[in-house]
């Protein structure tokens, strides 16, 4: 199918109204217009008629995005998100899934998958040393004619090219700011965006084949972070060689032989990260920091566990408290299946073959139980049983590892009433429990997402 016909069926106003059900609906960003997006459906009709008219005939034109600033940690200027208005984000749904269509390859893969090759790689001990590479402001230095020389190679559609056009150009700015006097954004990639990393797949694509088609060396790449194996005494002349080509195409490799760089060459016999993981030889371990921010993640279930018990006034009260706390640690030791997907911190690391980080975590759930009291009370989940359960490829099977994806509006219904409370709950219809039960999930992953921010 043609890039035309790909764009023309994913811009019907069928698929329009099925990814704001099922994609934006139950979200809580909110643009610039400030119009939450479960408000939209008031007058959905309208907006999706004037979406499907302004993108055929090229006049759709995206309202400015509203800046949220994220902090990276002291003296380290913080991460800008940009948050599109609720109908914008319909438009970038529908245009990112016509990039997946158009540029399946470059449609971004999970990082267990790049660490599963990795493990393999280490087991062939064909390779000695590698080559670490931090790509500097990744989506910010994403030059706009080399994104749209990738695309050109195979989308002549005007109305398509000028949809990217405007997406990649429309201004960040702080809420409450006029957009307009904010300059067109001539050079990056707007971080946050449905199609951010499918525009960055798509402009580095090239790269990535130059040097995964080689067989003399081993070639990882997640987002910004590049890991190469290569044979001994290879190291600096295929580093080199791979900031050569990454400059070309104006990228900003970090320099490895600046001291203290995040970019470095060394033996796999030595110590280094990569995704988190901790790399030694052929072994793999969850990097220390990577276990602290978890720990520090189930203190904060256990704090708000204190101070819950102390608001309660009645034995209902304190009962709700406990059920509540038990099912956020839980949470926080299994993951969940949300959407089709294993999300959780267990999950993500896999691929380790060192379990002994596990039985350390499982030893902080008890000390901190007992620091706040909820020894007995609180009946905690394993993360190692939780590693070996996680290891079963059929989703289904998954019993002890909790699917949102399979309940049952009485198994959802008994959630939601954890947050608002009993009575409420069940005189809800099954319909407003699905939606509030969706609202729910989806925040607490985005909590369990958080739990691996930064690991890179």
């Amino acid at each position: 199918m043609s890039a035309s016909k790909h764009f023309a069926r994913r811009f019907r106003t069928r698929n329009l109204r099925r990814i704001y059900t099922e994609k934006i609906r139950e979200t809580r960003a909110i643009g610039i217009d400030r119009m939450r997006p479960e408000n939209l459906h008031k007058t959905l009709n309208k907006e999706l008629l004037v979406i499907t008219r302004k993108v055929s005939d090229s006049s759709y034109k995206l309202t400015a995005y509203k800046q949220k600033l994220i902090s990276k940690g002291a003296n380290q200027p913080p991460r800008v998100l940009s948050i599109p208005t609720a109908r914008d984000r319909i438009v970038l749904r529908a245009l990112c899934q016509t990039l997946q269509d158009v540029f399946p390859e470059a449609t971004p893969s999970i990082p267990q998958t790049k660490i599963e090759a990795l493990k393999a790689a280490l087991g062939t001990g064909k390779f000695h040393e590698y080559v670490r590479l931090d790509l500097r402001n990744f989506y910010g230095s994403i030059a706009h004619a080399e994104l749209f020389k990738a695309i050109k190679k195979r989308v002549r559609k005007k109305a398509f090219l000028h949809l990217v056009q405007d997406a990649v150009e429309t201004p960040t700015i702080p809420d409450g700011s006029s957009s307009a006097s904010a300059a067109r954004n001539k050079e990056g990639v707007p971080q946050g965006l449905s199609i951010s990393n499918q525009l960055a797949e798509i402009t580095i694509k090239p790269i990535d084949d130059l040097f995964a088609s080689r067989t003399d060396i081993s070639y990882f790449r997640y987002v910004d972070d590049i890991l190469i194996l290569t044979a001994s005494g290879q190291a600096k002349s295929v580093a080199d060689e791979a900031i050569k080509a990454l400059q070309s195409k104006f990228f900003k490799p970090h320099d490895p032989s600046t001291p203290n760089s995040k970019s470095r060459l060394g033996k796999l016999s030595e110590d280094f990260s990569f995704l988190g993981y901790q790399v030694h030889d052929a072994s793999l371990s969850v990097r220390r920091d990577s276990i602290h921010k978890l720990e520090s993640a189930l203190a904060a279930v256990l704090t708000s566990y204190r101070y819950r018990i102390a608001q309660a006034r009645t034995a209902a009260q304190k009962d709700a408290a406990v059920r509540l706390c038990e099912w956020r640690l839980n949470l926080k030791i299994t993951g969940c299946i949300f959407e089709g997907s294993r999300r959780g911190w267990v999950f993500y690391f896999s691929q380790i073959n060192d379990t002994a980080c596990l039985r350390a975590l499982q030893n902080t759930v008890a000390v901190l139980l007992e620091r706040f009291g909820a020894t007995g009370v609180i009946r905690p989940k394993s993360f190692l049983k939780t590693f070996y359960e996680g290891r079963r490829k059929n989703k289904a099977s998954h019993k002890y590892i909790p699917n949102f994806d399979c309940m049952s509006a009485t198994e959802m219904r008994d959630i939601l009433a954890l947050f608002v409370g009993a009575s409420k709950a069940s005189k809800l219809s099954d319909q407003r429990v699905e939606q509030l039960f969706r609202m729910r999930i989806r925040h607490a992953v985005k909590e369990l997402e958080a739990d691996l921010a930064g690991l890179s």
